[in-house]
């Protein structure tokens, strides 16, 4: 499982990418789905039992909820009209600090960059809050610890609106749902799932009733090695002028030229 953000109008360009490193390796299995933006997911203390101390899994409880849950999407599961560039050089800067400290001073970007910490101040307030390229950042609490968890990528499956959007609203609180994503052009979200191992039967017995019932057309699920999970700040180094490079042929000659290595010493 990988996520990629790709520039606006190099979609083709990263589909051909993709074509060829099924033909370089045959064996390998490609799926891709182009999605909006994620949502993180805040852990709160809606399923711990404060009594006893212990994470408790009302699933039936939870069953229930998603049938009937109200609530408004989060723009980030939303289909976008467009994908609009707005950051500048400085922005893009700001964010990529921001990713690798989140508590870094404003004064010690300016004094990075060597301009002033008025002109960082108003790229913050004015581009980066007011343009919601940064809106806060995502705590990865390990909350089941001693219960062996486990992470999971799920992608559900609707036949409607109105069944997407109460399941994914019935998400935003729960302990188990880190992160979610919306499939673009399709009634289907992303998913990434955190949940004790003993438990995971537990949720998909649920999910099969919800699927036996009419509300979710179908789902499928991998399960993520964090022990082998990598993450890269914003590509700042490809960002010139005001706009992104992607570099189509480089990408393809780096790509044959891994494979073959890979080979070669296989």
């Amino acid at each position: 499982m990988a996520s990629y953000g790709i520039p606006t109008g190099k979609e083709k360009k990263f589909e051909e990418f993709l074509s060829k490193l099924q033909e370089l390796v045959p064996a390998c299995n490609v799926k891709f789905f182009w999605s909006t933006c994620f949502q993180n997911i805040k852990v709160t203390s809606a399923w711990f039992d404060n009594a006893s101390e212990e994470w408790i899994f009302p699933w039936d409880s939870w069953l229930n909820e998603v049938q009937t849950k109200k609530g408004k999407l989060p723009y980030t599961l939303k289909d976008p009209d467009d994908y609009p560039q707005k950051a500048d050089w400085i922005d893009i800067m700001i964010l990529k600090e921001l990713e690798k400290n989140c508590t870094i001073k404003l004064k010690q970007i300016a004094k990075m960059l060597g301009i002033s910490l008025q002109g960082v101040k108003y790229h913050f307030e004015n581009h980066v809050i007011k343009e919601k390229m940064f809106e806060d950042p995502q705590i990865l609490a390990d909350h089941y610890k001693g219960l062996s968890p486990d992470t999971y990528w799920f992608r559900f499956v609707f036949d409607n609106d109105e069944n997407f959007a109460k399941f994914a609203c019935s998400l935003m609180d729960r302990s188990f749902a880190r992160t979610m994503g919306k499939v673009y052009g399709r009634k289907q979200l992303f998913v990434q799932v955190y949940l004790p191992r003993q438990q995971l039967r537990k949720f998909i017995e649920t999910l099969s009733k919800l699927v036996r019932a009419g509300f979710l057309d179908t789902y499928e699920y991998v399960i993520q090695d964090l022990a082998k999970t990598e993450r890269d700040t914003i590509p700042y180094q490809l960002f010139k002028g005001n706009g992104w490079i992607y570099e189509h042929k480089k990408y393809l000659e780096k790509l044959q030229s891994t494979v073959k290595g890979f080979l070669e010493a296989a």
